[in-house]
């Protein structure tokens, strides 16, 4: 029996918030300070802690889309919820009794990106399931408001919360499991209704999204899943596999993904200390008054109001960068590899911006930009590699890419950290803080400022390259003739 459009629709907003629990791994980096002074730990620490929990979001992706296609959705769904749970239990058991375990918070953190991963691709799969024909707009959902419940959260915090770092854990590990409650079940009950007997939808395979047995209906899917994805010239020749390796563009989009995204990570997970550091010299604060609850609670509300900031645009750079690719390849025929020169500049921008701010006042453009370039790169990234490597290995190819930012995020992140720590300062009762403003972490920009020109480089290399070899040759082709 075929679902009612009702019953789909509440399947379509139960992955929604089912999806916007996904992205609270971003709300770490608003209490991120005040947990390293609770238990002790350097701000390097504190921002490797932060890319831990990226790691996990990232490898835990091929074995989470295993579990989805072999086990629907019920499993993936358990497993990622329990992980989020357990992840956010067991850090604030740590931060109340101060168990000073670097190792214990990255399995926290590390628990709560796997689960994001399970619940992400769970819910994903879904949609495309359940609206075999609004494949595109059924899943941009999920996808573009992924972590605008940590906005809220940051807003809660904001008003509710204030300076309470252990209360609003509390908050956020009831809320979290009633919103898994409530919108869990109506998921799970897709696997008992059997709806990938009559439509069988492969994450791996988006272009032929579904195995209809009505031949009618089967090939009104393809042929709105050719529309989608139609372009200017032909069809994209299937990469995959040891040929993927071995292209050119596969490199360059790596690189590109790699350099764009360790930028945006950079300043997700330092904006906190950032914060902390401008208030300080703004109000010319000495290591004892930094240290003050109204001072720590006036800091922790500004870093609560950059995330917000952070995750508001990004979901808008998000939802920019689909309706863009529609429209230079509908309207203009052109590829969407274009769109990159849109985040490639706009970083550079946030890298001048992140160093010339002096105030914390003006803080929140630069994180405004940021977020919007940031979920920006991350939604066009994806289609741009379907575009130029095909979609049947789609999956696997953007797994690929999609590890890019892993090392240079650890770099620059780690880079942060160490050129913060070198700035502080102690007093006499052992507190240590940096009172000097944006100089604690300038170095840090400076050299995310070369990464994004190199970014913007290689944008122009990705677009214009090919164009330069096809001239190239039909040079040495009138000379041949001659």
């Amino acid at each position: 029996m075929a679902p009612s459009t009702v019953h789909k629709t509440f399947v379509l907003l139960s992955c929604t918030f089912l999806g916007l629990i996904c992205g609270t791994l971003y709300l770490y980096l608003s209490y991120s300070p005040q947990l390293a002074l609770q238990l002790q730990y350097l701000a390097t620490n504190a921002l490797s802690i932060a890319l831990v929990g990226s790691l996990g979001v990232s490898i835990t992706g091929p074995l989470a889309g295993l579990v989805v296609d072999k086990k629907g959705y019920t499993a993936p769904l358990c497993a990622g919820g329990s992980f989020i749970v357990l992840g956010y239990y067991v850090l604030r058991r740590q931060y109340t009794h101060a168990y000073l375990s670097v190792w214990l918070l990255c399995g926290c953190l590390f628990f709560v990106g796997s689960g994001s991963t399970f619940i992400n691709l769970a819910c994903l799969k879904c949609c495309a399931v359940t609206f075999p024909l609004l494949r595109g707009v059924a899943t941009l959902l999920p996808l573009a408001l992924y972590g605008l419940l940590a906005m809220f959260y940051s807003v809660f915090a904001l008003v509710f919360y204030p300076g309470d770092t252990l209360g609003f854990l509390r908050f956020l590990i009831v809320s979290l499991a009633l919103i898994f409650a409530l919108c869990s079940p109506l998921v799970m009950l897709c696997d008992r209704r059997n709806f990938n007997g009559s439509r069988t939808v492969r994450l791996a395979d988006p272009v032929e999204m579904a195995n209809l047995r009505s031949g009618s209906a089967g090939k009104d899917v393809n042929l709105a899943l050719k529309l989608a994805f139609a372009q200017s010239q032909p069809g994209p020749t299937e990469v995959y596999g040891v040929r993927l390796l071995q292209s050119p563009r596969f490199w360059l989009l790596f690189l590109i993904l790699g350099a764009m995204a360790s930028l945006g990570q950079m300043y997700i997970y330092s904006v906190g200390y950032m914060v902390k550091a401008l208030v300080i010299r703004n109000f010319e604060l000495d290591p004892v008054a930094a240290a003050s609850l109204s001072v720590d609670m006036l800091i922790q509300n500004q870093q609560q109001l950059q995330v917000g900031l952070l995750l508001m645009t990004n979901c808008i750079g998000r939802l920019a960068a689909g309706v863009m690719g529609d429209i230079i390849t509908q309207t203009f025929r052109r590829s969407r590899a274009w769109l990159l020169f849109v985040p490639a500049a706009g970083l550079v921008c946030t890298q001048i911006l992140g160093q010339t701010i002096a105030g914390h006042e003006y803080l929140g453009a630069a994180s405004m930009l940021l977020g919007f370039f940031y979920g920006y790169t991350l939604c066009i990234m994806p289609t741009i590699v379907g575009d130029v490597f095909g979609m049947e290995n789609f999956l696997g190819n953007w797994g690929l890419v999609g590890l890019a930012p892993v090392i240079p995020s650890f770099y620059l992140t780690n880079f942060f950290g160490e050129v913060y720590d070198s700035k502080l300062t102690a007093d006499d009762s052992g507190v240590y803080t940096c009172i000097l403003g944006s100089h604690c972490y300038r170095p840090a920009f400076k050299v995310g400022l070369v990464v994004s020109f190199l970014a913007l480089f290689l944008v122009g290399v990705f677009n214009f390259g090919d164009r330069y070899l096809m001239s190239r040759a039909r040079a040495e082709r009138r000379k041949l003739v001659m």
